[in-house]
């Protein structure tokens, strides 16, 4: 029939092609709306354009900091988590038991020798082991002495003196705290020669590593505990976090809030702009 023919319809008829996306002009810019005929106009359109989208990114901004699930609050979370791990090590730091106390024999220091010579040495003996130690020299380019240079071993194994009775837990430990007690010491008796101040009185292997009633581990010979001292360094370096992740979490909130505050100025802004490209674009039409 001629009315199908005019106005059926062809079922076996290809649709018709998508309209081509537009393609940006020479500034990189799609747009929309065809640009204005005034080269003026369309300058300020885009820049209110570009003034839109930087308002309705504040928008959304300040519409999520209202809702009950934001990125602050994510991220606030996370730094509580934090906050709750770092007060959990300082209560096992605190809670850390003492070591049963383990002193050490009387065995006096004897034999103590200070030369003053270059190089300087210092020598004593505990015991059956006899200690020495001898300064390194320094030189500057026109070959005077400069500085007082690192007293290096000669002699002397601190291992030996760690009586049989000392749990075997505990043996590696004490030795090695000997062998940093007795370059103390050596370096005491140096300083004191070069200071012309009397040596000590009657010192022994006991002064060397006197049980700490803090932590029961050792002092040295000038009465210093490394784990107490290892110990405070570890609580300072947790609470400074601790303080660094509370003031991260203050700034968080301080944003959020900031952001929640700017709504009605958003939404007053992008309305705004949202008229007066309007406007112009109606009047250049």
């Amino acid at each position: 029939m001629v009315w199908k023919r005019l106005f059926g319809r062809n079922e076996d008829a290809a649709p018709p092609p998508a309209p081509s996306p537009p393609e940006p002009d020479d500034r990189g810019i799609v747009r929309r709306r065809p640009r204005a005929a005034d080269p003026a106009t369309q300058a300020r359109l885009d820049a209110l354009h570009q003034r839109r989208d930087m308002a309705a990114y504040d928008l959304e901004r300040a519409e999520s900091a209202r809702e009950e699930q934001n990125p602050w609050r994510e991220r606030m979370a996370l730094l509580d988590q934090s906050l709750a791990t770092i007060e959990e090590d300082l209560r096992a730091l605190d809670a850390t038991p003492a070591l049963p106390p383990v002193p050490l024999p009387e065995t006096p220091i004897t034999g103590i020798a200070v030369s003053l010579e270059e190089p300087v040495s210092i020598a004593f003996t505990i015991g059956p082991e006899r200690f020495r130690w001898e300064e390194e020299i320094d030189w500057d380019q026109r070959g005077g002495p400069v500085v007082r240079g690192q007293m290096r071993q000669r002699a002397g194994d601190a291992a030996s003196l760690v009586p049989p009775d000392v749990p075997e837990d505990r043996r590696e430990a004490l030795a090695r705290h000997l062998a940093e007690s007795s370059t103390v010491f050596a370096l005491d008796l140096r300083d004191r020669a070069l200071e012309d101040e009397p040596l000590p009185d009657a010192p022994t292997l006991a002064d060397l590593a006197r049980p700490c009633p803090v932590c029961g581990d050792w002092r040295d010979w000038r009465g210093h505990c490394d784990t107490c001292a290892t110990r405070a360094y570890r609580g300072q370096t947790l609470h400074a976090e601790a303080a660094r992740l509370a003031q991260d979490r203050d700034n968080e909130e301080e944003d959020r809030h900031k952001w929640a505050e700017r709504l009605m100025v958003a939404r007053k802004r992008l309305a705004d702009l949202d008229a007066e490209i309007a406007g112009l674009e109606e009047g250049s039409a």
